[in-house]
């Protein structure tokens, strides 16, 4: 794959916390560059501490990194993962305050790393891996060094399949080859750090600076929330046949659903398995199932949440396996069947084989599940087991909120609100299941998601620099990154990074991103001004050498793509308003004389004055390629590109798409109909996106999630936790409660709440970088008539803000903070 690499990163700023303390520290690893694959290394280091620590600092940060992931102990005591993901060149670090964890005397710390040794989804790999770390809390400075202790797992196999195409691999572990006590006691283990050598040189231990790790930086947003929740229920059990295999299976997933799946006669609810829901596990008893056979145990999570499964088994023989297998959601709470090598090749499972006694485990991969079942082979007697799971999200805060009278809106924003908690991990991911991708159209919808429910614009910031970070030859980036997958430039895409800029500066008021972005943001105009981009007449084409993506919808992609068009022109507009912003004045008059002359362009070619529409582009012949879209008018609304007015393209197909009926031209996905409710709501008719919202989002509530289409089953690939779909996250607050941004960084907003018919009350509350704001209304009496219905309206603006409400018969403009209650009569 020929990408240009993120370069290493000149330093402006001052040194951040940290960074010459881990200078003076080694990169390490067991086993140095070599043997690679699927490699989980571990790491101990013991110190001591003064006999009382009043002399530590109040804080006592360690600063710590490792390639690809880590997990850190202190005196056997769980403490975070990270890092976030990132390049080498300037790989992130994490500053972690662990003054909780430490006691006088004896110290020890813990590390537990994992690199793929493959590129991924999300990660590319330099035939290289390490863990850095290093600490100076006066009574005793810590630096990684080939002092450490350091071995290979060996209960880990190396030898297991994929998770999916996208992610790394399957964990199957031998319990009997490592009892986890170089995590627990406070012994030191003996018989590790084995060095290897080569040419001389010793391997197991690298210099600060030598590449890929030509620099580190801080990861610029808080660790992940990793907070232990307890399983809710067992929801199924079946008893199977084991397949010959059962033992030397590599793929444990494909191998039960392909092999022995269908043995299991029937389902029960499961309850008959002796259960205990406790404080900080669920417990329960496994029977054995008989000679040859196989017992599965379905347990239900309560939601569907990213993290690890942690797993306890008390009493076992040391003879007994445990395949535990990962479902996105079972609405029938039993597992369904999947066939293997659908759903891009998912194969959420792991593996692991008791040892004769107690043992305890965290399974290292994390991955967004609600349903785990658990087939307990080769039980000679019951065998207990305790279960708990550990998250792994974003910290939200979630200050936002959305109420109304309609208890299905209520559920359906909930279930908005939840699909973006599950989807933010250390970057706005398409779905915490199968690929848990840094998807940049969707990241668009989902910085817009939060905005509304938390206002961090922290994780946009992170990744638009992510983005930026993996650059196609032509300039563009790639849809999702880091990646391995160098067919995913998506033109369109790179337009909704630039898009993405603007997002940012208009959340935050934040030029900086701009204008240190600019130059990336610069190569991708520069590509759509090539031969291979665009007509002699100006026109964007088709470049058939990448995934020209749009929608989830039968937009046409040959020759002349309209939507393309009208896309880069939407994106040109608000590149010459963050020109302004920064005060390139010239540069900004340029590029708005371009974009007049775009304006003509398209008009002139791509709209039908007849029809008082955009066709949908052209085919090879010069003729139209299809029927019209809803898409292509949605941004003609946007853009305010309207030669005939708006009324053609609501009439025609804007209106009977959310109204359900039949029209010819393509129609807006669940992700891209954010754009039609948008363009709905500007035009005046935010009350046709109500209904039409109810009747779509309502059969998602089956599970608590959005779904990346309108449609999903167990049985089929898609996903039912896709964040590009929990839009109605910001469109409810738009629409009934009202409120939307009309200024920068939310200096002002407009007012005017649409009152749903058969709705009593709505209130909504947003928190803004400037304060949380609050309006709502109330009906006092419906219509009758001769009067139109009377309501409260009820607003607490913050300082700073200057809000316009806007009904009729009722328009006034508030500039003072503070709580405000008005009566009106609607007309």
């Amino acid at each position: 794959m020929k990408t240009t690499a993120s370069p290493t990163r000149k330093r402006t700023a001052p040194t951040p916390p940290g960074y010459d303390l881990l200078k003076q520290a080694s990169w390490i690893w067991p086993e140095g560059y070599m043997y690679l694959h699927n490699h989980y290394a571990q790491f101990r280091h013991d110190f001591d501490l003064p006999k009382t620590l009043d002399k530590l600092p109040k804080k006592t940060p360690l600063y710590i990194t490792a390639d690809k992931e880590y997990r850190l102990y202190i005196n056997g005591q769980y403490v975070c993962r990270g890092p976030a993901r990132g390049y080498q060149s300037h790989w992130p670090y994490d500053e972690v305050d662990v003054r909780a964890y430490l006691k006088a005397g004896k110290n020890w710390i813990s590390v537990e790393a994992y690199t793929p040794g493959i590129s991924t989804f999300k990660y590319l790999h330099y035939t290289k891996a390490g863990m850095l770390c290093a600490a100076d809390w006066g009574a005793v400075k810590i630096f990684s060094g080939n002092h450490w202790l350091k071995r290979r797992s060996p209960a880990h196999s190396t030898d297991t399949a994929r998770l999916s195409m996208q992610l790394d691999f399957q964990e199957h572990i031998d319990a009997a080859a490592d009892d986890r006590s170089w995590i627990n006691s406070s012994d030191e283990p003996k018989g590790w750090n084995k060095n290897y050598f080569e040419n001389g040189q010793n391997v197991n231990s690298f210099p600060f600076g030598q590449p890929p790790y030509d620099d580190v930086e801080p990861r610029g947003i808080p660790q992940l929330r990793e907070d232990l929740i307890v399983p809710q229920a067992v929801t199924a059990e079946g008893i199977g046949t084991n397949h010959p295999d059962y033992k030397t299976c590599t793929n444990v997933s494909w191998h039960w659903m392909g092999n022995e799946f269908s043995t299991v006669k029937t389902w029960s609810d499961g309850a008959s398995v002796a259960c205990t829901k406790h404080e900080n596990d669920l417990e329960l008893v496994l029977q054995p199932a008989g000679d040859n056979q196989f017992r599965a145990v379905t347990i239900d999570l309560g939601m569907i949440m990213p993290g690890t499964l942690n797993l306890a088994v008390d009493g076992a023989c040391g003879n007994e396996i445990l395949d535990i297998h990962y479902h996105q959601t079972l609405r029938k709470g039993y597992p369904e069947y999947l066939k293997p090598g659908d759903a891009c090749h998912v194969a959420f499972a792991s593996r692991l084989k008791t040892a004769k006694g107690n043992y305890s485990h965290e399974f290292f991969q994390a991955m967004g599940i609600r349903h785990i079942t658990i087939v307990g082979r080769d039980l000679t007697k019951p065998l207990t087991l305790r279960l708990a799971w550990r998250t792994a999200v974003y910290p939200l805060t979630m200050g936002g909120s959305f109420t109304c009278s309609d208890e299905t809106l209520n559920s359906i924003y909930k279930a908005c609100k939840h699909t973006q908690q599950i989807c933010a991990t250390d970057a706005y991911v398409d779905t915490p299941w199968r690929e848990q991708a840094q998807w940049w159209g969707d990241a668009r919808v989902q910085a817009r998601n939060t905005f509304y429910i938390d206002g961090d614009a922290r994780l946009l910031a992170r990744g638009i620099r992510s983005i930026a970070g993996q650059r196609a030859p032509q300039g563009l980036t790639y849809g999702h990154a880091p990646t391995c997958s160098g067919w995913c430039i998506l033109p369109d895409f790179s337009l909704t990074w630039v898009m993405t800029i603007w997002d940012y500066y208009w959340q935050t008021g934040d030029i900086s991103v701009f204008k240190e972005q600019k130059e990336r943001v610069d190569e991708i105009f520069a590509y759509f001004e090539s031969d291979a981009a665009r007509r002699e007449d100006g026109l964007l084409i088709y470049d058939k050498r990448f995934w020209l993506f749009e929608d989830w919808a039968p937009l046409p992609k040959n020759v002349v793509p309209t939507f393309l068009n009208l896309w880069h022109l939407y994106t040109l507009e608000h590149y010459a308003k963050m020109l302004a912003a920064a005060g390139m004045k010239k540069e900004a008059t340029a590029c708005k004389a371009v974009n007049a002359k775009r304006r003509t362009l398209l008009i002139n070619k791509l709209f039908n004055k007849k029809d008082g529409l955009f066709i949908a582009g052209f085919n090879e012949k010069g003729k139209p390629s299809a029927p019209a879209s809803v898409h292509d008018q949605v941004l003609a609304c946007l853009l305010q590109l309207t030669p005939k007015g708006t009324e053609p393209m609501l009439k025609k197909l804007m209106l009977p798409h959310v109204h359900e009926k039949k029209i010819a031209g393509a129609e807006p996905s669940a992700f891209w109909s954010t754009y039609l409710f948008d363009a709905l709501l500007q035009l005046g008719h935010g009350q046709d996106v109500i209904p039409f919202l109810r009747k779509k989002w309502e059969p998602m509530l089956s599970t608590g999630s959005t779904w990346e289409g309108y449609d999903w089953n167990e049985s089929a690939g898609g996903t039912c936790s896709h964040a590009w779909s929990a839009h109605p996250s910001y469109h409810l607050v738009n629409i009934i409660a009202g409120i939307t941004q009309t200024d920068v960084a939310w200096k002002s907003v407009k007012w005017s709440p649409v009152f749903v018919s058969g709705m009593a009350n709505a209130e909504a509350t947003i928190p803004t970088p400037l304060g949380k704001l609050t309006a709502g209304w109330k009906l006092l009496s419906p219509a009758t008539k001769k009067e139109g219905a009377t309501y409260t309206l009820n607003l607490t603006l913050p300082k700073g803000i200057k809000l316009q409400l806007d009904l009729p018969g009722l328009c006034k403009t508030i500039s003072k903070s503070g709580s405000y209650s008005f009566e009106y009569r609607n007309c």
